[in-house]
């Protein structure tokens, strides 16, 4: 377990066979990379489909930003968060009848998604976990790649020599996983995650933090061969050079392919996609190759496949992708199931609380000597770190907020696991953002901040963080205890949980959940 017992998709080519079609015929197309319709009502649609008629216990929405024009008109109007992964995750559940929770983290939200959906089985607590997967690319989006000068015009050309950037599309994912095992389809056999430590927009140079979700992943299947790599694939040249480095050290003579030539870059959900071509690829026998490569040219000696089909050897896939913050998510699909392992028992090592007048637990209190205008605690480099930092002043206070949380925390492991909770996400930062862009244009130094993972990224690299890490949105704290003591018993050996409330007030808590061996 787990089994994969159904999927679908929806792309601005069409269903899941018109968009491998496509892919084989390895041609770009020119039409519009916009999926027609709502957001909501496509992610039911293709849940129906994936279902075909089964029931889900659990409902996990994969997603960076969710349903963006809804979520900004509300931000700015001030009427709410409507649009934002939790409530889009709230509407899933309500229409599937079970419970829900949005995961984001970046644009590997959807790999994550699948591991947290893998060990929400393996406990028990569920039989059957609905994936799904969207993100509307609206110009909050793109006016703030533009200003990253990340957008290419000509389209992404992954792994090219030539390339210049990437391009932006929309897709919509489902994925049923089942720990029913009906004994002839394929599996999800490996999930892993890492954080670079790096920085918060660009990945590690040599491909370290893509390599180490890789082997976890790779070792989390039982060391399964692989006969292919459906990497992520930008067509930035920092982010191909790092992921072809990442797999000329972890598996250098497994051939790799990559879609985002055909359907660009969809942000959280472009994961879900490759992990539905991928499984349609293993379950035909042949894959096909990476639309709009001319000529390959990266740092990493790998093999990557041209246009066309091609014939895959016996053995697993491989899916990868990356993110802002420097968030890693892999996952392994095959014909086994996922090795069981020994329960490992998590126990409460810590809790902290914090609100606008300090911070407290069961050792000592702490008061905040900065406020600022509004009331709310500027936590201040000088105040928090010691020291003056001209970095610290570009985090918004969520991100303070929870490295002021880890530092409390008491010493933790580097490969400590790191979740996220939160209902507001980033809505300070993307409500003054969108005013921003409307009135004078998108920010560059504020876009990396209106990922609702973007303080995961921001301890991590403080911190020097390298374990998996994630924002849950939607989730009730039980649910947030329940993924800590998840990722306990797959083997990580100290989670820091926190909620971060930090728009308009500030309401947070932290717990360090360890092995109790």
């Amino acid at each position: 377990m787990p089994r994969i017992a159904g999927t679908s998709l929806a792309t601005p080519v069409g269903d899941l066979a018109a968009t491998l079609a496509a892919l084989d015929a390895g041609v770009a197309s020119t039409a519009p990379l916009a999926l027609p319709g709502g957001l909501v009502e496509t992610l039911i649609r293709i849940g129906n489909e994936a279902l075909a008629g089964a029931r889900p216990d659990l409902v996990v929405f994969a997603t960076t930003k969710g349903d963006l024009g809804p979520w900004c008109d509300s931000l700015i109007s001030g009427a709410g968060y409507a649009g934002g992964p939790a409530q889009v995750a709230t509407e899933l559940g309500k229409h599937f009848a079970a419970p829900a929770f949005a995961v984001s983290a970046a644009c590997a939200s959807s790999p994550i998604a699948c591991g947290v959906a893998a060990r929400w089985l393996a406990s028990g607590r569920a039989r059957r976990v609905l994936v799904l997967a969207g993100d509307r690319i609206g110009p909050f989006i793109s006016d703030g790649f533009a200003a990253l000068r990340a957008l290419d015009p000509t389209g992404s050309h992954p792994f090219d020599a030539e390339r210049a950037g990437l391009a932006l599309g929309e897709v919509a994912g489902a994925v049923v996983l089942s720990a029913d095992d009906d004994g002839g389809s394929l599996h999800l056999q490996g999930w892993g995650a890492s954080l670079d430590a790096n920085h918060l927009t660009g990945p590690t140079r040599d491909g370290s933090g893509v390599s180490r979700a890789c082997n976890a992943a790779i070792a989390r299947a039982g060391d399964s061969p692989l006969a292919l790599i459906v990497a992520h694939g930008t067509g930035t040249r920092y982010n191909d050079d790092s992921e072809s480095l990442a797999y000329a050290a972890t598996c250098p003579r497994v051939p790799v392919t990559a879609i985002k030539g055909l359907l660009g870059h969809s942000l959280g959900a472009c994961g879900l996609a490759e992990f539905a071509i991928a499984a349609a690829a293993r379950a035909r026998g042949a894959t096909p190759g990476t639309v709009n490569l001319r000529q390959q040219g990266c740092a990493g000696a790998i093999t990557v496949l041209p246009p066309g089909v091609h014939a895959l050897a016996a053995g697993s896939i491989l899916s990868a992708n990356a993110g802002f913050g420097g968030i890693n998510g892999v996952v392994v699909i095959g014909d086994r199931p996922a090795p069981a392992r020994a329960a490992v028992r998590a126990r409460l090592r810590r809790r902290i609380d914090m609100d606008a007048r300090g911070w407290r637990h069961q050792d000592e209190t702490g008061t905040w000597r900065e406020f600022g205008d509004d009331g709310l605690p500027r936590m201040t480099a000088l105040e928090i770190i010691g020291r003056v930092d001209p970095m610290w002043g570009r985090m918004d206070l969520a991100c303070r907020a929870l490295i002021v949380l880890a530092m409390e925390s008491g010493e933790l492991p580097a490969d400590t696991g790191v979740v996220l909770l939160t209902e507001a996400g980033c809505a300070a930062s993307d409500r003054s953002f969108e005013r921003n862009r409307r009135e004078r244009g998108a920010d560059p130094q504020r876009f990396p901040y209106t990922l609702p993972s973007a303080p995961v990224g921001e301890l991590s690299i403080r911190l020097r963080i390298t374990g998996p890490g994630c924002t849950i949105l939607g989730a009730s704290d039980d649910q947030g205890r329940a993924i800590a003591q998840d990722l306990i018993a797959d083997g990580c050996p100290a989670v820091l949980l926190a909620r971060v409330e930090a728009d308009r007030s500030l309401s947070a808590w932290a717990e360090t959940w360890v092995a109790d061996r």
